[in-house]
């Protein structure tokens, strides 16, 4: 079976288990924290170079305290060699600022042999951000190391293995999907109290065969009752969707590598715009 020995494990697994007030008339303060996110590349050529470009304008830049990465490091191919793996990571190792990555389904699920894969991806993506001085103090899920998540600026983080493509096994497909939501169910609990917002972060778009995750993502949301903004790939062209299936969630897909730059996410307390987005389309 394709995809078995990866699969078989996480079944098994899954069967087994205040602004301080003054009499001024100044503005109250905004607390603003900065943040990259790209995705859905290196797919061609060209976007090596566009990389390159892009970690130094966050170099020059200087607001943003790392670069997410929302998976698909590739076109889609039926194989990919090690070595592909080894040359972006080499590349995003370049970055002045701390790279987190998750999962895409170009170099894993939609290969001939997702297990082979899986390993290239494990092996030189896994706890990427310790390629970096001083990156987020992350902690993981201990069934899916791959799901990550952490606490900076006063924002909640949290990234998932959550992919499009191609569905090999149902059983792994909603094993993964109830791990993802659970996740997101013990953070949100967890910290609740303590952030005010939250970031997730992951290849998929929604689509029907997510709804089994989706729906609880959309519960925990509502119950967090904070700002959620859900960042994905896939379709690689920019979405922007206020109030998605809940008026405290906000969706948006980001621009492939080839379309835009990593584009700077700023979270503030301001209650009408508490994400904004600076797409950094100029010259």
């Amino acid at each position: 079976m394709r995809g078995g020995n990866r699969r078989t494990r996480i079944v098994t697994l899954a069967l087994a288990v205040a602004v301080t007030g003054c009499a001024s008339l100044a503005p109250p303060t905004v607390r603003e924290f900065a943040f990259s996110a790209t995705g859905d590349g290196p797919r061609g050529e060209g976007d090596w170079e566009l990389l390159r470009q892009y970690f130094a304008m966050e170099k020059q830049d200087g607001r943003s305290a790392f670069l997410l990465h929302v998976g698909d490091i590739c076109a889609g191919h039926d194989t990919l060699p090690e070595a592909y793996y080894v040359r972006v990571a080499e590349l995003f190792k370049t970055s002045p600022i701390p790279m987190i990555i998750v999962p895409g389904d170009n170099e894993w699920n939609d290969l001939d042999d997702p297990d082979q894969g899986w390993v290239y991806w494990e092996r030189h993506f896994l706890a990427f951000e310790q390629s970096f001085p001083h990156p987020p103090a992350v902690w993981r899920q201990r069934v899916l190391l791959e799901n990550v998540a952490w606490v900076s600026g006063g924002v909640l983080f949290i990234g998932l293995n959550l992919v499009g493509g191609t569905v090999h096994n149902p059983d792994e497909w909603a094993a993964r999907h109830q791990f993802d939501a659970a996740w997101i169910q013990e953070n949100f609990e967890e910290f609740g109290e303590k952030v005010r917002a939250a970031v997730v972060f992951a290849q998929a778009a929604p689509r029907d065969k997510h709804e089994d995750f989706f729906a609880k993502f959309v519960a925990a949301a509502q119950a967090f009752g904070k700002p959620v903004l859900y960042l994905h790939g896939d379709g690689h062209a920019w979405e922007h969707e206020p109030g998605w299936r809940a008026s405290n969630i906000l969706r948006v897909q980001l621009d492939a590598v080839a379309g835009a730059p990593p584009v700077l996410v700023t979270v503030t307390d301001d209650p009408q715009a508490p994400f904004s987005f600076d797409r950094r389309l100029g010259p």
